[in-house]
């Protein structure tokens, strides 16, 4: 009896999850007083202008990156191509330092880019500190890993789909610029090929398949988004271009 009494005892110091612990769309990454955690224990960076690297690929340091203002360019690869785009709020760079090894990609500023550097060992420090951050980051690990995982399982989408999807991805993360009423995206043809797991050649075709269709315009290195609504029909396959 003394033996379930102790084992009781024991059970009850244990940490006891709510039912609704888990994570869903709505759960910040990050939520406010982790958030002024990082602030304190972490240094803000001088503003980074387009095309300046914070990481480099294959690079042995152990900082990691707090997204405050802009969006980075994830690269990787010889020749480079861009893998990923990371807006404010996301942390970059973190798996580096808890796994030990160099960085998988370099990190690239997009536009104009405030960002925060957090030492690896504070990182660590913080997410032992803060068990929700800590769940939060397995999620959103998880959530890139099928980001990834997705260009290439479904590699069976047409190629234009998954060009669509891309496109609203980019405008959805506030990439485009709003130049005489049209939002314009700043990437070339080879940036979206490598984004939708594509060849340049495919990706050629379908660009010009939607220009013809009067859905984008295409300039240099910008692509016109002329109708988002017949882009979001292609991305969902109720809709194509090619004839």
């Amino acid at each position: 009896m003394g033996d379930t009494q102790s084992d009781t005892q024991a059970e009850s110091a244990w940490p006891v999850l709510k039912e609704d612990a888990r994570v869903d769309a709505a759960w910040p990454v990050l939520e406010e007083h982790e958030i002024r955690y990082l602030d304190h224990v972490g240094k803000l960076l001088a503003p980074r202008s387009p095309e300046q690297i914070f990481f480099h690929e294959h690079e042995e340091t152990d900082e990691v990156l707090l997204i405050k203002k802009g969006h980075v360019k994830v690269v990787a690869g010889r020749p480079p191509r861009i893998v990923a785009i990371r807006k404010p709020g996301d942390i970059i760079g973190e798996m580096a330092f808890l796994r030990g090894k160099p960085r998988s990609a370099s990190i690239v500023a997009y536009d104009e880019v405030l960002a925060l550097r957090i030492p690896g060992q504070q990182w660590l420090n913080f997410l032992y500190l803060f068990p929700r951050a800590m769940h939060a980051q397995l999620v959103a690990a998880d959530g890139r890993l099928d980001e990834a995982t997705s260009k290439f399982v479904g590699s069976d989408w047409a190629i234009e789909r998954k060009l669509a999807n891309v496109l609203l991805e980019l405008l959805d993360l506030d990439l485009g610029e709003q130049v005489d009423g049209k939002q314009v995206l700043r990437f070339n043809q080879r940036d979206l090929a490598s984004l939708a797991a594509a060849s340049h050649d495919s990706i050629k075709k379908i660009m010009r398949r939607l220009r013809d269709a009067e859905i984008i315009y295409t300039g240099r290195q910008t692509i016109e988004i002329w109708n988002r609504e017949a882009l979001g029909e292609i991305a969902s396959g109720s809709q194509t271009s090619i004839i």
